[in-house]
């Protein structure tokens, strides 16, 4: 049974269709953790409040919904995906290759990290 959750993806681009990993890295905060990882994602946020000062000016707000069940819950880590990394293993290629369309968590900003395409279900223009 699908679990629905809401997720929230801020933009200076004008996206149509999809949000697509296929674009990590073209900004400059993610072209610094695409060196950590050559794992394509995107980053979603689970509130729409709380966002880093990276995205204060940013002229999007797109809102999206993913199944739950599909994300890997690193905060509760019930397989030991976490516990059993290996120094210097890629977390992000560990978890897609156990089959997970992304990471959640809920400390701090409360963030999911998607692996895949996503259809966005809403756009505000927020500037």
């Amino acid at each position: 049974m699908k679990n629905y959750i809401t997720l929230y993806h801020y933009s200076n681009t004008d996206i149509k269709g999809d949000i697509s990993p296929l674009y990590f890295g073209v900004n400059s905060f993610s072209g610094i953790s695409q060196r950590l990882s050559g794992i394509k994602r995107s980053y979603f946020y689970l509130t729409k409040t709380k966002k880093e000062c990276y995205f204060n000016n940013s002229k999007y707000l797109y809102i999206a919904k993913t199944d739950k069940n599909k994300l890997y819950d690193i905060d509760k880590d019930i397989k030991g995906i976490i516990k059993n990394l290996k120094y210097n293993q890629d977390l992000y290629k560990v978890i897609k290759n156990k089959g997970y369309n992304g990471i959640i968590t809920f400390k701090g900003l409360s963030q999911a990290v998607l692996f895949k395409s996503v259809k966005y279900i809403d756009k505000i223009n927020v500037i």
